[in-house]
């Protein structure tokens, strides 16, 4: 079964109801991926620096599916690639913009940093190549995710690993989710720490 196969039904078990497949998704629109098997290595976590709310109340109307469309649609079409394989948005619904290398990571390097560089064999400047990026509509100006995607952001990496065969170990989970800022220093995203990261995973 391909990787887009086993992700689609990997999302579908860890996230019902909250899985978004938006056009095009199943496309290969640069290379295939470069990691053992064809597989990706990783789920690299980025914030978009934009939304509608900063609030973390369920109720608020920047947290309503559909508030930050104009964000999901960028993503998908500013290039002509998608800048990230998924969005989730503030109230946890995960939108599929490809299965396949998109365009996220940018210019960057795991060489000597750990556990990274140890672990994922991901080669300097090819970041897009090996890993899946998700997208979490944040401001980004303080620590703002939503108890929404904090979750889904958890069954996310869950079925990106179940799709991916990555290895389960607990001790180890943490290499499977760089931050952006972890692969370049000329970002900042995401805000949290990777021990408040690690409180969300189980």
């Amino acid at each position: 079964m391909a990787f887009r196969d086993r992700l689609a039904r990997a999302l579908g078990h860890e996230l019902p109801g909250r899985v978004v497949y938006l056009k095009g998704w199943r496309k290969i629109r640069r290379v295939r991926w470069q990691g053992k098997g064809h597989r990706p290595v990783a789920l690299m976590l980025h914030h978009t620096a934009g939304a509608a709310t900063e609030s973390t109340n369920p109720k608020a109307a920047g947290n309503q599916k559909g508030a930050n469309a104009g964000i999901i649609n960028y993503i998908q079409h500013h290039f002509r690639v998608p800048a990230a394989n998924f969005t989730l948005d503030r109230d946890g619904t995960v939108y599929v913009h490809s299965a396949y290398p998109v365009w996220h990571a940018g210019a960057g390097t795991f060489a000597g940093k750990r556990p990274w560089g140890k672990w994922l064999g991901v080669k300097p400047g090819r970041g897009n190549d090996y890993m899946l990026g998700v997208e979490v509509v944040s401001r980004g100006r303080r620590k703002d995710f939503t108890a929404a995607q904090i979750e889904s952001l958890e069954r996310l990496q869950e079925a990106c690993g179940i799709a991916a065969k990555w290895p389960k170990n607990k001790r180890r989970a943490r290499v499977r989710r760089p931050r952006h800022k972890d692969w370049t220093r000329r970002k900042i995203d995401i805000l949290y720490s990777h021990k408040e990261i690690d409180r969300w995973m189980k």
